[in-house]
Formats: C-alpha cells, structure tokens, sequence
C-alpha cells in the first residue's frame, strides 16, 4: 500500500487532512507547494505520479535561481485530495502546526516519448533518481530538476535545481513571494507573542530542548572522534580534489541531533568555552553533526590562534565555527556520501550566522589556490578527494595538509637550566612517538617571551620526574630536567632530519586541545605525492623546418616539434617562442657578453656538452668574441648574443639556457657585478636557502649595498650586486669571500665554505663566492634551465623572499606575464656600482 505511511502517521478522528486513498487525475499532471509551519517553517514540493502525490519537503523553499541548489527531503506519499487541503494540524499531531497552498498548477516531463503517458515517464525518471520536468504554475514555471544524493542509504536527500530558461532570476527568495496576508505568517507571528512572554531561562529551549549536561572544560564520554589528514610536502593540482583554507584554530564537532553539544576531537566539551557559537548553534533549522573549526580573528582581522587560547580573559573575542563537513541530517548519516555531496547538502542546510561560516571550497586548481593561502599568509590548505567518504578518526590519505610554513606538534619531556638573564629554563626537551615508543625530537630555545617563560613554567613544574620518559635516555644539550610528557608545544622548523630530529625548533605557543597520544610518527605516514602535471596538455604542431624571419636577418629553424621536455609537453619551438616574447628583457643582459653554450640537442632527457668556442660554420652576421684563454693557452672564439636572431641562433643548436660572463667585451677583465651563489645540498630544504638570502641582505644592509636576488630556476638563489666595471675580478672575487665569511659565521649549522664535493657536508648550503672570477657563467636572469618544469631564473623582491616561495614557481607558461607585470627587476644590476673601500669599513664596524 502505497499510502500506509501516511495513514499510519495520522489520526483522523483528530486531524482534517484527507484520508489516504489512490486516486488518478484527469488531464495533465498536477502539481502543488504547501508552505507548512510545523516544528520548524518549510515547503512542502509534491507531484502528481502513480495515483498519489511523491512529496519532498524543502526547507528554504522552492526558487528561480539557477545556482539555488535546494536541498529537498523526500517523505512519505500524500494522497492526491491532499493537493487542496489547506488549515490548522492540532497540537500533538503529525506535523502540528498550519498549511496553506503557497503555489500550484500542472507539470509535464521534460522529454516526451511517443506512447508513453507522462506520468510513465515521471515514474521511470523517479526510479532513476533524476526528474527533469516544466512547471506551469501561479509562480513557479519553467524547467526544473529533482536530483537524488547518490550514495544515500536512506534515499531521502535530493536537489530541487532550477534550469536556465526565460523564467530564471537572478535572485529568488520564497518568503519575499508568499502573501502578505499568509495564513501561515499570522501563524507564526501569534507563536513569537507566546515565546516573548515565556520565561528568560525557557528561552533557551528554542528550536530544539537545550540542557547541556556538561560544561566548561569536561570530557564527553561519548563523542565522534573526526576524520583526520595525512601530509604532502608541495601543493598540486588535479581535477580529482578539492582544496580548502587549513585554519589555525581549534578542531571542533557539533552534534544537534538532541542537546547541542560542541567538543574537540578528543571528547573535551567547548559549549561553555565558545558561548557564543554554541548559543548560534541552537538556531539551526536541522538536525546535523557538523565538523569544522573554532577560528579567532585578531583585530587585523586574521586567523590568531594565541588569541584563541586567551577566550578565557577575552569572552567578547570574535570566534567563528567554519563547518566545513556534515556527518548527519535529519535522521540518516550522510557519512557514505562523496566529499562533494555532504558538501551541497551541508551548504543548503546550514544556516549562517555572525558565528557559524560555511567553509567553501575550490576544484582542481590546488597550486593557484595556495599562492592565494600563502600571499594571505594564512597556515596553509587542505586537500581532499572529490569523492572520498567520510571515516571517522582515520588518516588513510583522502584529506592532505599542506602548510605554508613547516609546523608540528610535539611532546615538552624536559627542560634545561637557564643561563644569564634568562628566567625560569634555558631550552626544552621535545620527543614524538613512534608507535608506542617516545623518541628524542631535538631542542628548541627560541620563540620565548619573558612573560611566556614563566607562564611555561609554571606549567611544566608539577609535571617534573625524576624518572627520563624516553625508552632509551637522548643525549642533551645540557643537563636536562625530566618531565611527564603531558605538555603539547606547536613548533615551527625548517626540516626533520632522518632521525627524527627538529631543525631549528622555533616554539610557537601551547596546544591544550590535542592529546598526546595523538603525536605519532606513524599516524602522519600517510603521504600523498602527486603526479607531475604537465604544463602544457598537448602539444603546439608548428612547421617542423622553416626560415624565419628576426629582425633584418633570417634563421633556419630545425625540428621544432621535437619535444625538449618530455614530461612537460614543451617542444623546442616552445622554447624559441619563449625567449622571443622575452627578447626586449633578456637582451640587455646578454648583450656583449661571451656566451658558453650548454647544448641539449634531444631535449634535457637526452645528452648534452658544453661549448665555448664558435665553429667554422656560424653565419657570419651573428658576432663574437676572441679572449684569451690561459687555461688552454689559447683564444677562444665566443658567441656574443646581441639580438633577436643569435638567440634563435643559439635555440635552435640545442641551448635551453643561455650561461653568459659577468663582464663585457670591452671590459673582460673587470665585472659588471658580484655574484653570490647558495647552492644547496640534496638534504637542504629551500627553506634553508631562503633564510641563508636573507641572511646575505643583513650583510648587504649593514655595507649599505644594494643587491639583487633571483631564483637560480633549480634548487638555489643568486644574489647580484652591481660593481659597474670597477674592479677587477681578484678583488670583487676576495670581498665576496668576506661577505661568504660573515654568514657562514652566522649560520653555522646550515652553510659552509667547503669547495671540495667530497669534503663537503651534505646538509649545508655551499656559500659560492668563487662564480666571481674571469671566465665563469651562469644561468642569465630570464634564462630556461633544463628542468622538469621548464623553470626559469626568475628576479624576485626581497618581500617576496620568504617561506613559501618555490625555486619552481616560475616557468615556460607564466613568466612572461610576471615580467610584464613587474618589469625588468633586474635592470639595476647593469648600473653604478658599490664604493668597495666603503662597504669593507663599514662591515669591520661593529
């Protein structure tokens, strides 16, 4: 029986609504919207099919906006008499409450088939989860579609769409379309005067009985424990994720469904830490669980998390629940839906408030996406499988973080004495677990405030042992006091060596919401790494051999569809095309300058050799020249690049970059500039290199020099000073060194003078002062290097000089526009040089 539901649910004897019987209408199919104000204000959507009324309830009602995507809750048929039935449900009834016609008429399918009925058609379209059909109603008309939620167990949630047609608005709102005189609206007015005269302590009880049984700080003894994300070290791009904003707040789940309870991932109770937002929770319209974050915005208006651990000094603070994910509505877990599933419902159920935010999200364009997280200098992004479901307190991969700064939680397992000035400790003792093992993780001695010494200590004292809490007692960097390792610190660092050990700890502030437990190696094990995505996704057919035209002068183009970067798609007419549009900047730091050619005639996978001396066979309009060699005891006959059709020239025999001199014919034995290159070690992380640059900048600053830096386009950065010919390569090569000895000095652990590869240390960044001697090249600024990637050295501002940045960030596809739109950075490295004799007695001053 088709209507048993419906007549189980009523009593008749009590309620007017007509009794459940099948009954067929004649002529076209009908249609009807019932506004209903029972427990809570919605409409009710029901069609005419099979003999009865198929009915949805849709909360935020019915509208003519294409990008509305209603959600509509599917409920037991209704008898076809119900389509006029209009009046008061008693108290203590089903649906309680007043329902008045808001709109009706008749509807056809979309797609008519010859022989076959429309209410057929319906039915199948019904069956198949996707009604496409025409309304003709008093103010609904046009193309409409209901779309069932894949996935469902229930079957109940779908989608009311409205299709773009001559009907659609731009804005469409149902209330702002019901009747003044709406019998549901005195309704609902007559309840308001009732609630206004109820007592103070009732009028929490609105919507949904409210009786926290815990508050403050306590553990629930039964909470959800949310889905938690692995870690990859670079953002990506694929059309199979989602990317969101990673907040730097409090994890926090919102069970509705009876009480509002609002807690942390570990069962600790925030309904009386976050008034607030737990007193905005209970004007939801739906029974949900919510999962999302607790955000604190300073008074720049930027997430601030040691803001967020102030609430208790603070109540007025602006703390803002993001919900970023729905685990349940209305009586039916939505878990085993796709990520972009519970993501649709979830913004069409929640209501938003000054408080609560829907966390939105952006599709495939995950690296964009994180330049925009990195220049809002926010904590990083979230990456998540489009059609991943929802497990409950798992790691398995489908949710990825990746942080603009390196950041980690760890254990505070002891501390050492403090020296001089310093108050309370010296550095702390940091461990992790490794399975059920608590291991040594480093020190960290640094981000501490005077008044945070003592705060810290203050907590760290009852916890002190006299027993060590690791299995096997580390070795300190003094000697330590041990605690129990209860205390949780969030550090940031610039690499975790093999050993699990922080470099450069800097402490960051307390995490009271996380569990120990929870600080597992293995549970971040769970890594992503995304497949390269090419830049090009085919490949530009241009004629394989050509004369072209540069200029006055014309070049034979050879094999310009041979494919120079493999897994990038770009071709070697890419390449010539590149250094064209480039030309009017590249040029001027070129022109002049012997050019040693490093040729990769079958592109950066095939082999490549260097070449300096001009062949026989060079065109005699390209110019060149002769220096004497004295390490062969010969001249060479360099190529100098000084227009257009040299570097087509110089493109087409195979050179993907262009390595020139740091000085110019005229004067080849004096440097128009001084060249520092930082060149890391595989075990370097760019981090490393960029504090290393900075570094250089305090010595530039403290000599008064104005210097240049540009990604090296590999793995390094190159700092230019400009010397305006002044010197000779013996003496600009010397103060370089001196400039090389002062940051080695200061960052010792990280860089080193060792020239011999064999000697070197394989985690330092070698402080290359020796570019700066007759005869040496390097990459031009603007140049291509034979890379995955296809990047090019790239001239950055110092603010840009910061972590985040990627010596990849720039390549084939974008530099021209960033050049555009910066201009030549680096023109200054052609003009006046530095007073050396100044720069030398300055930096002897203390």
């Amino acid at each position: 029986m088709p209507l048993e539901k419906y007549n189980e649910k009523r009593d008749f004897k009590q309620t007017a609504e007509p009794k459940g019987k099948s009954q067929s209408s004649k002529g076209k199919l009908k249609f009807v919207i019932q506004r209903h104000a029972a427990s809570r204000l919605h409409y009710d959507f029901r069609l005419e099919m099979d003999g009865v009324l198929k009915s949805w309830a849709v909360p935020k009602g019915p509208s003519l906006n294409p990008e509305d995507k209603r959600l509509a809750m599917m409920v037991e048929d209704h008898p076809f008499a119900y389509r006029t039935f209009e009046g008061s449900i008693p108290e203590g009834n089903y649906g309680a409450g007043e329902v008045e016609i808001w709109d009706e008429g008749t509807y056809e399918p979309l797609e008519k088939v010859k022989d076959k009925t429309d209410d057929l058609l319906m039915q199948a379209e019904l069956h198949k989860g996707s009604l496409k059909f025409i309304l003709h109603g008093k103010k609904l008309k046009g193309e409409f579609a209901l779309v069932k939620i894949k996935n469902s167990d229930s079957g109940e949630p779908w989608l009311l769409i409205k299709h773009k047609d001559k009907f659609a608005t731009d804005h469409y709102d149902a209330e702002e379309n019901t009747a003044e005189d709406s019998a549901v609206t005195a309704y609902l007015n007559s309840k308001k005067k009732v609630k206004k005269v109820e007592k103070k302590s009732e009028e929490l009880k609105t919507y949904r009985n409210y009786t926290p049984s815990l508050s403050g700080e306590k553990k629930l003894t039964k909470f959800i424990t949310p889905m938690l994300a692995g870690t990859t070290d670079k953002p990506f791009s694929s059309p199979d994720w989602a990317f969101e904003i990673k907040w730097d707040g409090y994890r926090a789940v919102a069970d509705l469904r009876k009480d509002i309870q609002l807690y942390s991932r570990n069962g600790l109770s925030y309904v009386e830490k976050f008034k607030k937002v737990s007193n905005s929770l209970k004007f939801q319209e739906h029974e949900m669980i919510l999962d999302g974050e607790l955000v604190a915005y300073d008074d720049q208006g930027k997430p601030n998390f040691q803001w967020l651990q102030r609430i208790g000094d603070n109540p007025n603070l602006n703390v803002i629940y993001q919900v970023f994910d729905l685990l349940w509505l209305n009586g039916h877990s939505t878990e085993n839906l796709s990520l972009i599933q519970r993501k649709e419902l979830l913004k069409d159920a929640l209501v938003e408030t000054e408080y609560i935010k829907y966390h939105d999200h952006v599709l495939e364009n995950g690296e964009k996406f994180f330049r925009l997280v990195e220049k809002m200098e926010l904590e990083g992004m979230i990456a998540k499988k489009i059609d991943s479901t929802y497990h409950r307190g798992a790691r398995n991969g489908d949710w990825l973080k990746i942080k603009s700064q390196k950041t980690e939680e760890v254990l505070i397992c002891g501390f050492t004495a403090p020296k001089g000035s310093r108050k309370k400790f010296g550095s702390l003792v940091l461990g992790r677990y490794d399975g059920d093992e608590l291991i040594f993780c480093g020190h960290t001695g640094t981000g501490f405030s005077d008044k945070g010494l003592v705060e810290l200590y203050g907590k760290m004292e009852p916890l002190i042992t006299d027993k060590p809490p690791f299995t096997t007692t580390p070795k300190t960097n003094d000697k330590p006091t041990w605690l129990k390792p209860e205390l949780i610190a969030e550090i940031k660092f610039t690499e975790l060596t093999g050993d699990h050990i922080f470099r450069h700890p800097v402490f960051l502030r307390l995490r009271e919401d996380l569990n120990p437990k929870d600080l597992n190696i293995r549970k971040d094990e769970v890594k992503y790494v995304a497949d390269p995505v090419p830049l090009k996704k085919s490949v530009m057919k241009r004629e394989n051999e050509q004369l072209q035209k540069f200029g006055k002068q014309e070049v034979k183009l050879t094999n310009q569809n041979k494919i120079y970067f493999p897994k990038d798609q770009v071709t070697k007419g890419d390449v010539i095309a590149y250094y064209q549009s480039v030309a009017k900047y590249i040029l001027p730091h070129l022109k002049d300058r012997p050019q040693s050619m490093n040729r990769f005639p079958n592109g950066i996978d095939g082999m490549s050799f260097y070449q300096k001396d001009a062949s026989d066979e060079i065109p005699d309009w390209i110019e060149t020249q002769k220096v004497f060699s004295e390490s062969t005891d010969k001249y060479i006959n360099y190529i100098l690049c000084n227009d257009k059709a040299t570097m087509a020239y110089l493109n087409n025999l195979g050179c993907i970059e262009l390595n020139v001199w740091t000085s110019r014919k005229e004067t080849t034995d004096k440097p128009d500039y001084l060249v520092l290159d930082l060149d890391p070690s595989d075990n370097n992380t760019f981090e490393d290199v960029i504090l290393t640059a900075q570094t250089v900048k305090k010595v530039m600053d403290k000599a008064k020099m104005k210097g240049y830096c540009k990604t090296s386009g590999s793995s390094g950065i190159h700092i230019y000073i400009p010397a305006g010919a002044q010197y000779s390569f013996e003496q600009v090569k010397n103060f370089a060194h001196i400039m090389m000895q002062m940051v080695q000095k200061e960052l010792p652990d990280i860089t080193t003078l060792e020239r011999t590869l064999q000697k070197r240390d394989k985690g330092k960044i070698y402080l290359d002062y020796l570019q700066n001697r007759r005869g040496q090249t390097l990459a031009s600024v603007y140049s291509l290097r034979p890379k995955n990637g296809a990047p090019v050295s790239m001239p950055i501002e110092w603010d840009e000089l910061k972590i985040g940045l990627k010596p990849t960030d720039f390549n084939i596809e974008n530099a021209l526009a960033r050049i555009e739109e910066k201009g030549d950075l680096f023109k200054p490295v052609l003009g006046k040089g530095f007073d050396m004799l100044k720069a030398i007695s300055l930096l002897e001053t203390e």
